[in-house]
C-alpha cells in the first residue's frame, strides 16, 4: 500500500509508523498460487498469480474461473495470469518422459500438487511417481516449430504470460540431477 499510496500511518503492537513519502511506485504485485484458493485471493487482491507445476486443465476449469469470478465480486480487474512452463528442447521422446520423471517425480510426495494433479484428472500412481500423462502435460517438448506451436496454443487458450524454464535432458538415467 505504501508503494500506491504513498503514505503508511500504521499503529501496532510492536511498531508505529508514520511516514509520507514525496512519490510514488506504483509496482504491480503479483503472487504465487497453486489451489483454487490462492487463484481466488489473487483475484481480490493482486495485480497478477505465478503458477507452478501446475496442469493447464486445472488452470483452464478451475483457475482461471476462480481469479475472474474472485476479481468481478471484488469489483477489480482480473489478475494477469503468468503461467511458469517447462520445455525440453528435445525430440526423443523417452529421454524427455525420464528428465521429466526426475524433475516432476519429487512433487507427487506433496499432498498440495497431488491435490492439485488429482483435481486436473492426474493420479499419482502407488509408488509416487507423476503419470507419464502429466509429464506430457507439464513438460513441452520437442524441436522449435512444436514449442513454439504449443506455447502459442497456450497463450491461445487463454494464459496471458509464460515463464518458459528448460529442463535439461540427457540419454543417461543420472539420478544425481537437481531440478527443484
Amino acid at each position: 500500500m505504501a508503494l500506491w499510496i504513498g503514505k503508511i500511518n500504521y499503529h501496532g503492537y510492536f511498531y508505529n509508523v508514520k511516514v509520507m513519502f514525496p512519490r510514488t511506485a506504483r509496482i504491480p504485485i503479483f503472487i504465487s498460487i497453486l489451489g483454487k484458493n490462492a487463484f481466488q485471493l489473487a483475484g481480490q487482491i493482486a495485480d497478477g498469480a505465478i503458477t507452478w507445476v501446475c496442469p493447464v486443465p486445472y488452470l483452464l476449469h478451475t483457475g482461471i474461473p476462480a481469479l475472474y469470478s474472485s476479481a468481478s465480486a471484488a469489483n477489480r480487474l482480473t489478475p494477469i495470469l503468468v503461467t511458469h512452463v517447462h520445455v525440453a528442447l528435445n525430440e526423443d521422446q523417452d529421454s524427455v518422459l525420464s528428465s521429466g520423471h526426475r524433475f516432476l517425480d519429487f512433487y507427487a510426495q506433496i499432498p498440495f500438487y497431488v491435490n492439485i494433479f488429482s483435481n486436473a484428472g492426474f493420479q499419482i500412481a502407488s509408488d509416487q511417481t507423476v503419470p507419464d500423462a502429466l509429464v506430457d502435460s507439464l513438460l513441452i517438448s520437442g524441436n522449435e516449430a512444436t514449442v513454439t506451436a504449443r506455447l502459442n496454443e497456450l497463450l491461445a487458450a487463454g494464459l496471458d504470460e509464460l515463464i518458459v524454464s528448460l529442463v535439461p535432458v540427457t540419454d543417461t538415467d543420472e539420478k544425481d540431477l537437481n531440478f527443484v
